[in-house]
């Protein structure tokens, strides 16, 4: 596979989308020009440490902590973003695991990587078919090969279709997603009392965050953090 892809960066190498120097998709140059995203609580938005959620904010709130590299306001991000998602660009997923598992181990003390897993958030059957792949699964494999943690694939399942949340209100939000996810009950020994590490590409809101975190803790889950990309 690594041959392959040597070959393959030979022939048609990878271009920064920004200044089209060529071997990556965005060179650290461009990336570090991107607006970082500041190190807050993602339940009040007030900084914190190592992006905790703060103790205060923890009522009716499960995750522990949420990651975020970029703003997804950047046009650059936002492209990259859409063109891995949406176009089948998969390698793009690739750079940004890089980039995540390095603001991972900056916000992290890690001892023992077995008391990590990594999991991915499930599409409904139905976008999946229309997609072909689901990014937040190709996400979390890319970040496990570089972290050396273990993936576990369809730890959670979504077992109904439920509308986009963006375009939804607080509440409806809250509705569209009761009941929409399950844990897959040969997977319950394999978290309990781990920490479990979620792979996403963009968030716009805590509800999904809060549902799959949620489910996840009521099933011995000791910690709960969110790795994204980009957010509003």
């Amino acid at each position: 596979m690594k041959i392959f892809k040597f070959f393959l960066d030979l022939i048609a190498p990878k271009k920064c989308y920004s200044c089209k120097k060529e071997w990556h998709f965005i060179c650290q140059n461009c990336y570090n020009y991107e607006v970082e995203f500041n190190t807050v609580c993602y339940v009040c938005k007030w900084k914190t440490k190592n992006f905790e959620v703060h103790d205060w904010c923890k009522k009716d709130v499960y995750y522990d902590k949420v990651i975020i590299l970029k703003h997804y306001k950047s046009k650059i991000i936002s492209k990259l973003v859409k063109d891995a998602k949406f176009y089948n660009k998969k390698e793009i997923f690739e750079e940004f695991s890089d980039l995540v598992y390095d603001k991972f181990l900056l916000n992290n003390k890690i001892i023992n990587l077995n008391d990590f897993v990594v999991i991915s958030i499930p599409s409904y059957f139905t976008r999946k078919i229309f997609r072909w792949y689901n990014s937040s699964d190709i996400f979390a494999r890319f970040f496990s090969w570089k972290s050396k943690i273990i993936y576990l694939k369809n730890v959670v399942k979504k077992i109904r279709y439920t509308k986009q949340q963006s375009k939804l209100s607080k509440k409806e939000r809250i509705i569209n997603l009761k009941d929409s996810f399950v844990i897959n009950q040969k997977f319950i020994e394999k978290i309990k009392n781990k920490n479990v590490i979620i792979l996403d590409d963009v968030i716009s809101t805590w509800t999904t965050l809060n549902e799959i975190s949620k489910l996840l803790k009521n099933n011995w889950v000791k910690y709960v953090i969110w790795l994204i990309v980009a957010s509003d």
